[in-house]
């Protein structure tokens, strides 16, 4: 079985990190309360974000009366709290880095780096707009919404096309191989010229593998922006009221704490993705034709999700508010 494809045990983890997803979405848009303890659990970790994000506003407050070290000690700590129940919570960028992690042979080392970097990717590009804006463009805080909010959609293209490329992934080598038959017999009339070819004994072209590892680095970056991109709400409401409070460096420590919880948090979720994967490797491999088939209709039900999460974040960033009402 192809080690890319092996996906179809560890399928059920994407289905439950995009209902994770979905779910917050669907209630804030209707209104209606889904009953039953996985709604609960999720309002849960709602409110748990609310109240931290209470505490870390309040701890700023408490920074500029004069709180001294204990007052920014409990800012820091909060934060990085705050960023494990951030990671927690409904966010398409789960939905992106387990079902790009379930779809590609990765170390686990490398898989946790991936989620490691989105995270402090997101604390980056949140300073990066506020303050860079601020800073440099002369906007007024307001006015950084704006270009929030162009970020974020900038990240759901990003989702869609991850989600595209999956689909195309998935589908490739079954097109390679309707070509490859069609071609078989006019290859074996010119086999006899192979050996007169490449006597010069160097690398002209990059190798199957260097081309296969280019072609990892480009979609790892692209899931890492893809998350990346969508900045943290409440990253963007502490780096303002900061600014406003002129404590910009506070501002940017706690964005920073939060990026590491938040970090923390996803780099066991990909842990989780990049072991289940193995284990499904393990199971399925030389199995019958029935585990091909299925492999390949997740890695499409997976990539089709993705674009359909992507178009629909897209569409709905131009009307809807956060779904968490921050």
């Amino acid at each position: 079985m192809p080690r890319g494809l092996a996906i179809v045990i560890p399928a059920g983890l994407t289905l439950l990190t995009c209902t994770v997803l979905i779910s917050p979405l669907a209630i804030a848009a209707t209104g209606v309360t889904e009953p039953g303890l996985w709604a609960q659990g999720i309002n849960w970790i709602m409110q748990q974000q609310r109240a931290f994000h209470e505490e870390l506003l309040a701890a700023l407050k408490t920074l500029t009366a004069g709180g001294g070290l204990t007052a920014a000690w409990s800012l820091i700590f909060g934060s990085f709290l705050y960023g494990i129940f951030h990671a927690a919570g409904p966010g398409h960028g789960k939905a992106v880095l387990t079902t790009y992690l379930l779809t590609h042979p990765h170390r686990i080392s490398r898989g946790v780096g991936i989620a490691a970097a989105a995270a402090f990717c997101q604390g980056l590009v949140a300073i990066a707009l506020v303050y860079g804006l601020i800073y440099l463009a002369g906007w007024i805080p307001r006015e950084t919404g704006t270009a929030v909010a162009w970020s974020e959609r900038i990240s759901y293209v990003l989702v869609a096309a991850i989600g595209a490329f999956l689909i195309w992934r998935t589908l490739r080598p079954v097109i390679d191989r309707y070509l490859t038959k069609t071609q078989v017999t006019d290859t074996h009339s010119h086999h006899h010229d192979d050996d007169d070819d490449d006597c010069c004994g160097h690398t002209h072209m990059p190798s199957g593998e260097q081309l296969e590892q280019i072609r990892d680095l480009r979609s790892a970056a692209s899931v890492i922006l893809a998350i990346g991109l969508r900045p943290c709400t409440g990253a963007i409401l502490v780096l303002v009221l900061a600014k406003a409070l002129a404590l910009p460096a506070a501002g940017i420590g706690a964005v920073l704490a939060m990026s590491a919880g938040t970090g923390i948090a996803v780099a066991a979720l990909a842990f989780l993705a990049v072991t289940a994967r193995r284990k499904a490797v393990a199971l399925t491999e030389g199995g019958s034709p029935f585990w091909r088939v299925a492999a390949n209709a997740v890695a499409l039900a997976g990539g089709g999700l993705l674009v359909a999460i992507g178009i629909s974040l897209l569409s709905a960033s131009f009307y809807s508010r956060h779904p968490l009402g921050l």
